[in-house]
């Protein structure tokens, strides 16, 4: 009779390769289970497996090779070898009708005598050669190459993106573009190279990634509706979180001691996405920080449940980002096109400044904590991925902000309002090619109490979801509902543009976010 809870992990040779490339199948009393899931009791008893299959490993020219063990990444080689010295390990991806995709892989084994990371980048449902090379510090080179044709995309989706090349794609950044929330599959993140290739894909537990954070030698994600996720670069999965009683949402941001600040609806309470949870990844504890309903009631007793399910959506808080000055976070209200600061998030939070309508928080107790535009331009419409950047040739108590303007109003939770609107906001909702959202940087001066524009570039409209991101000169800019994202050079000139439609798809069928990554120290060896 098998024990009440017996978890066995079997290795089997991968038919679809012409070298020994291994997989890992666990089974609890005899009846499969997926390596995925998040599980941590299935994700130790497959880092056994792998434990047990490292004398396999016996040198870099005959590596110890296992597809996607831990059911995180679906194309994910772990590679194991037994060395003599430390070095690097170079390896090129090659497969028909795509570029070469080359990376050095980041070796996780601490130890001088042993090897241990994993190779990226292998194409879904394609033949793929892989040639690495290791290089120790001391010493000859060795190569080891292998074939395999890769399992199918798990998600289904394409495997290439129609790419549009406008300046030098020599410019592009490194890094690989993750799409995330992508409405057709929402449980999977799609990983895509510069050609617009889909080198990884993260097979995730009924929800989208909001974004991706580092703590640590470990990535911190959103996985379900109300669990978070730390894996760590061979794909294992070393810790999850659920967040009892709270739904997350949107965007979440990781504190620099290693807190997870999250958007969140609290389950038990009649309104939604109006709270802040943190989350201690030291201990494993969460609480609620900070109730907007609270901090904001004066201005709620004015708002009112809407649409056919009479949702209490006041707020609709869809951005969040940290910062240390005054342990503060910037958050987006899409409902009220606001943005709001808070300060003292773990203690006693208080909401230091709105930037939007005026007339929207005229007559509430929030009035008084708007900022004052200094000069003449149309506020923001439904605003996305509000960010802070601080700038160390600004004066103390200013900084930016970046985001992505929708140029969208539609103010379902205040019918009676008469107020103003934004300048150049439309209530179309979707797609329009004949309008534009814009991204958007504002100045903000604290001690002056202002804010003003210092810059705006119109880009595909996206009435909702969306988002900007900065790469430090370069932007990555994902229109949502226009199914279309791109990386643009430092002067605002599109390098290259990428759309991720499918035949019969419609502007529902959006990407949340697309933000880039490097993945050095994660994945790949760091400069």
């Amino acid at each position: 009779m098998p024990a009440a809870d017996e978890l066995v992990a079997t290795a089997e040779a991968y038919p679809e390769a012409d070298t020994t490339l291994y997989t890992v199948s666990v089974a609890r009393n005899g009846v499969p289970v997926e390596p995925g899931g998040f599980a941590l009791d299935v994700q130790q008893v497959v880092d056994a497996a792998l434990e047990d299959l490292q004398t396999v490993g016996s040198s870099p020219a005959d590596p110890l090779l296992v597809l996607n063990p831990f059911g995180t990444n679906t194309t994910g080689v772990y590679a194991q070898f037994e060395t003599e010295d430390d070095g690097t390990l170079t390896y090129t991806v090659s497969s028909p009708g795509t570029e070469d995709f080359t990376r050095v892989a980041e070796d996780h084994d601490p130890s001088a005598s042993s090897f241990e990371g994993q190779l990226i980048g292998v194409v879904p449902g394609a033949e793929n050669t892989v040639t690495a090379t290791w290089q120790p510090d001391d010493g000859e080179p060795t190569e080891f190459s292998f074939t395999m044709t890769a399992p199918p995309s798990a998600s289904g989706d394409r495997t290439t993106l129609d790419r549009t090349v406008e300046g030098d794609a020599e410019e592009l950044t490194d890094g690989l573009f993750a799409v995330m929330g992508l409405k057709r599959h929402v449980d999977y993140t799609l990983l895509y190279d510069n050609a617009g290739v889909l080198r990884a894909e993260f097979d995730l537990d009924g929800y989208r990634t909001d974004r991706l954070e580092f703590y640590g030698d470990t990535m911190v994600t959103t996985v379900g509706t109300n669990k978070v996720a730390r894996i760590d670069g061979l794909g294992r999965v070393v810790a999850t979180h659920v967040l009892t009683g709270y739904e997350m949402h949107h965007d979440f941001d990781v504190t620099d001691d290693g807190k997870v600040v999250t958007l969140a609806t609290e389950t038990a309470k009649g309104s939604v996405e109006d709270v802040l949870v943190s989350l201690d990844l030291r201990t494993g504890t969460f609480e609620k920080t900070v109730d907007f309903a609270e901090l904001l009631a004066d201005y709620k007793s004015r708002t009112q449940p809407y649409g056919p399910n009479a949702v209490d959506d006041w707020l609709h808080l869809n951005s969040v980002d940290w910062s240390p000055d005054g342990d503060s976070v910037i958050v987006s209200s899409r409902e009220t096109s606001a943005i709001l600061k808070v300060d003292d998030v773990h203690g006693s939070p208080e909401i230091d400044y709105i930037i939007g309508q005026r007339d929207v928080w005229a007559g509430t107790d929030a009035e008084d904590l708007l900022l004052e535009k200094a000069g003449d331009f149309p506020d923001t419409g439904g605003q996305h991925s509000v960010v802070r950047h601080d700038d160390e040739s600004l004066a103390d108590g200013q900084y930016y902000l970046t985001m992505f303007d929708n140029a969208f109003w539609r103010y379902n939770s205040r019918p009676d309002y008469t107020g103003s609107v934004p300048a150049e906001a439309s209530p179309v909702l979707g797609a329009d090619p004949s309008l534009r959202s814009k991204y958007r940087r504002y100045l903000v001066d604290e001690n002056a109490g202002t804010y003003s524009s210092v810059e705006s570039v119109p880009v595909p409209y996206s009435a909702i979801v969306s988002n900007v991101q900065d790469l430090g000169g370069p932007l990555v800019i994902n229109s949502g509902q226009a199914l279309t994202f791109a990386e643009y050079d430092a002067q605002r000139e599109v390098i290259a543009r990428f759309d991720y439609a499918l035949e019969g798809t419609t502007e529902n069928d959006f990407a949340y976010r697309v933000l880039k990554y490097e993945f050095d120290d994660f994945w790949f060896e760091g400069s």
